[in-house]
Order: C-alpha cells, then sequence, then structure tokens
C-alpha cells in the first residue's frame, strides 16, 4: 500500500532536484567567467551569461525523471568524459589554445554528466547554453584578439571602397585610411567587435523565440555577422566624413560614442530585416 504523503513527496523532489542540478551548474559556470567579465566591460558578456544561465535552468525544470544507466546514454556520456580527458591531457601542448582546450574540457565532462542523468535529450537542448557558459564566453577575449584585425582591415577596405566614390583620392595602408589631407585610423575600439558583442544575445534571443531547431537557428544567427560588417563599415564611413566637416575633434569623445550607438541600433536594425530571409517557424516547446 502506497502512502500518499510519501508519494507527493517523491513527486516534489522529482520535480526539484533538477533545478538543484541546474543551480550549481550556473555557480559553476560562473565561476568559470573572468572577472572582468561579470565586473567590467563588456556588459554583452554579462547578458550572454545571464541569457545561458536562464536557458539551462528553464531547460533542466522540464527534466523530470532521472534517467541514470540507459544505455545509449551511458554509451555517450562515457564517449564526452574519454574527449574531455584527451582534451584536459592535450591542453598543456596547446601553447595560446590552452585556455580553450580546458574550458572545453570542463563543458565536454558537464554534458557527459547531464547526459548520463538527463539522457542524450536532454543534453543535446542544454548543449548551447553549457557551450557558451563554459566555454564561449570565457574564452571570448582570445576569439575576440584574434578577429580583431580581420575585421578592422575590412572595415576599412569598404569605407575606403565606399568614400572613393566622392571627390579626393582616397589610400589605404593597412587599417588607416587617407582621405586628402585626412587620417584615419580603424583601432581596435572601430574593429566592430563590439558591435557584434552587443548583436550576438540580441541574435541568440531572436532564433530562439523564432525557430525551432538547431540548424534553422544557427543559420539565422549568422546574419548577425554581416548586419555588423555593414554597420561597422557606414560608421567608420561617419566618422571620416564628420571628421572632414567639422574636424578631428569629432573622432573622439561624446560625437564617436553616439555614433557608436547609433551603429549598434543599425546592426540590430539590418539584422531585424534580414530575418525574412528565415521565415519564422514554431518554436520548440520549451
Amino acid at each position: 500500500m502506497s502512502v500518499p504523503g510519501h508519494a507527493e513527496a517523491v513527486a516534489g523532489a522529482a520535480r526539484w532536484w533538477p533545478l538543484a542540478v541546474g543551480a550549481l551548474l550556473v555557480a559553476a559556470g560562473l565561476l568559470a567567467q573572468r572577472p572582468s567579465v561579470l565586473m567590467g566591460e563588456p556588459l554583452a558578456h554579462l547578458l550572454l551569461v545571464g541569457t545561458a544561465a536562464l536557458l539551462l535552468l528553464h531547460r533542466l525544470r522540464q527534466a523530470g525523471t532521472l534517467r541514470w544507466g540507459q544505455g545509449d546514454s551511458v554509451w555517450l556520456g562515457v564517449g564526452l568524459a574519454l574527449a574531455a580527458a584527451v582534451a584536459g591531457f592535450a591542453s598543456p601542448l596547446a601553447g595560446a589554445l590552452r585556455p580553450v582546450l580546458l574550458q572545453g574540457a570542463l563543458a565536454l565532462l558537464l554534458l557527459s554528466a547531464v547526459v548520463v542523468l538527463f539522457g542524450a535529450r536532454m543534453a543535446g537542448r542544454l548543449a548551447a547554453p553549457i557551450l557558451v557558459l563554459f566555454l564561449f564566453v570565457p574564452v571570448l577575449p582570445l576569439f575576440e584578439a584574434a578577429l580583431s584585425y580581420p575585421l578592422r582591415r575590412l572595415s576599412a577596405l569598404l569605407a575606403a571602397g565606399l568614400l572613393s566614390v566622392g571627390p579626393g583620392e582616397v589610400r589605404l595602408a593597412g587599417t588607416e585610411l587617407s582621405w586628402g589631407e585626412l587620417k584615419v585610423s580603424v583601432t581596435s575600439a572601430c574593429s566592430g567587435l563590439t558591435l557584434l558583442q552587443n548583436l550576438l544575445w540580441v541574435a541568440w534571443w531572436t532564433v530562439l523565440l523564432r525557430h525551432a531547431g538547431f540548424r534553422p537557428r544557427f543559420l539565422h544567427a549568422l546574419l548577425a555577422v554581416p548586419a555588423v560588417i555593414i554597420a561597422n563599415t557606414l560608421r567608420v564611413v561617419a566618422l571620416a566624413l564628420g571628421a572632414a566637416w567639422f574636424g578631428e575633434g569629432i573622432l573622439t569623445g561624446t560625437p564617436h560614442v553616439v555614433i557608436g550607438w547609433v551603429a549598434v541600433a543599425l546592426a540590430a536594425g539590418l539584422f531585424l530585416a534580414m530575418e525574412q530571409v528565415f521565415p519564422a517557424t514554431a518554436p520548440a516547446p520549451d
């Protein structure tokens, strides 16, 4: 004979213990971040961390029952754990990529635990927030360092092409534009990385709300890249024109900041306008 009070207690525990696991994962993810991510600039890093934590908790809330020891899930969990071990042992030989391998090993190990505890399907739903929380955001400064010069060069090249339509000779040396007597350097601050950081979390929420499944979400999110390139190129052109008309003081201070925020709004608007390329599909039940 079952005891009603005991059954209710078991059901309550089954409902809440996945959230406890999620809270532990979020706490570990916060510890994995660099202090500058949580306490300094840019704010977009913190927004990405918060989005990942929210999705992780929301999806684990629906885990329901323990799936420990279910055949294929165990083997997948073991495979992910072995991949984590390989990444961890290889990290001392990776040079500058050592932090990437270490964070990747941690993310794979946690995904392995999720597979064994909740099954492969739930692990697939948690893969994106776990990878963002434990891999992408902690090593984002490394990606930023690698992307900075290519983005600066591309923005300078496109801006030079646009300015060459007007009067005056335009010369380009690396990331420095020479337009008549005016010289404008596309520095790291104008590389477009800040635009990309701010647009990433906007793109993430947009694709989550509009699409079901990884493929349409990923392809739609990629549109953030051309949106950022277009907006940043127009920002460089606006700064060059402003400096030519109103003096080089516009390249610093409040006007520079205002033009930067206009570029952020423009990038977001372009991304939302380009979403017509991927018509909305019914979101997966969360």
